[in-house]
């Protein structure tokens, strides 16, 4: 008996041992558990909490990107409304329906920077419906509310009846580096077949309406000062702006002399146009000449090279279009070297003109295309 009660006393402990270590197992499997559900929980939680903050940050990115457009689009607007427009550019139309087109030619600037000239070259539409005669046109010159120049004066006459307009600025003082804008409006209004208008347009109303565009600070008040006009009967009015210093700088003064002013102006800047043309034009030559010697060569000892053949043919037609093209350079250039100038080479010119403010230039930094958009 004794023995027996001893074995089961051992055994005892033993059972007691391994229900602990289940207990132990059972408590780890229960935290990691509880772990697993905290983490999962977590995440899910963090997500939520995040998704807001997400989409904050992506309207501000969003928000950022058209503000740096708008912003850059700005600064583009405010340059251009500082510097001369470039050659070849052509006018914008302030208000009213094109009569055809303008463009900027040649801008030059005198030596003693007092005087400014510009070139505003006529298209055929442009010359078979406005005014070939400067004293038909109404002149105004706008400027900012700074420009500190009191004393200007401006004059538009033309170079030939079937030339371009040229456009004159004077001053007592020395330009300033801004930028000025000139438009010009052609009283006359010739018509055409396809364009007849029964309306005139009095020099009291297209002041008013010009005036109050001006006074407006964004393009909604410039455009409801606009419709304060009918549309049919809204005359083309044209604008051209130049900054002396963004300009064409010469090396002498014109003052009142308009043949040294038109000789520079046209004259020698065709000169040297015409040259160049006959220039370029014996090169290619000469280049078209080496070619052909090679294919004449490759006849010579394959007279069936279809390839030499047709490429001769090609050349000789090229060469003789070349010739004639220096033959035309040439004459033109023989004409405009001989050429007289007269003494009021720019005809009657419009010396009257109405000075006005602007309370916002940037309205003169479009384009052609900008302007036709607005109308």
């Amino acid at each position: 008996m004794f023995l027996k009660s001893k074995k089961k006393s051992k055994e005892k402990p033993k059972k007691e041992k391994k229900k602990k270590k289940d207990k132990n197992v059972e408590k780890v499997d229960k935290v990691n558990q509880k772990v697993n559900e905290k983490e999962h929980t977590f995440a899910d939680v963090k997500m939520y909490r995040i998704m807001p903050l997400i989409t904050l940050i992506g309207f501000l990115i969003v928000g950022l990107s058209f503000g740096t457009i708008f912003k850059n689009n700005h600064d583009y607007k405010v340059m251009l409304s500082r510097i001369t427009m470039k050659k070849g550019t052509s006018l914008p139309l302030f208000q009213g329906e094109s009569k055809g087109d303008l463009t900027v030619g040649n801008v030059i600037v005198s030596k003693d920077n007092k005087n400014l000239a510009a070139e505003i070259k006529y298209d055929d539409t442009a010359h078979q419906q406005l005014s070939s005669f400067g004293k038909k046109y109404k002149l105004y010159i706008v400027t900012s509310k700074s420009y500190h120049i009191e004393n200007l004066s401006v004059k538009y006459g033309f170079f030939g009846t079937d030339g371009n307009g040229v456009l004159t600025v004077k001053s007592k003082v020395p330009f300033p580096n801004e930028a000025f804008v000139i438009m010009i409006y052609d009283k006359g209004q010739l018509i055409s077949s396809s364009d007849i208008q029964s309306d005139n347009v009095t020099d009291e109303t297209l002041d008013k309406s010009i005036t109050q565009q001006l006074a407006g600070d964004d393009s909604s008040s410039m455009t409801s000062a606009q419709s304060q006009t009918n549309e049919d009967t809204r005359p083309p009015v044209y604008y051209i702006r130049v900054n002396p210093a963004s300009s064409k700088r010469v090396d002498y003064n014109w003052g009142n002399n308009e043949r040294k002013l038109v000789d520079n102006l046209f004259v020698k800047q065709n000169l040297a146009k015409y040259r160049k043309q006959i220039n370029d034009a014996h090169k290619k030559i000469k280049m078209a000449q080496a070619t052909l010697k090679e294919y004449d060569k490759r006849l010579a000892e394959n007279p069936e090279d279809q390839t030499a053949l047709s490429g001769k043919q090609q050349m000789e037609q090229s060469i003789s279009a070349l010739k004639e093209d220096v033959a035309t350079a040439d004459k033109n250039y023989q004409r405009m070297a001989n050429y007289r100038i007269k003494k009021d080479a720019l005809g009657v010119e419009q010396t009257n003109f109405k000075r006005l403010q602007a309370n916002n230039m940037q309205m003169f930094s479009g384009t052609a295309d900008d302007a036709k958009a607005q109308q």
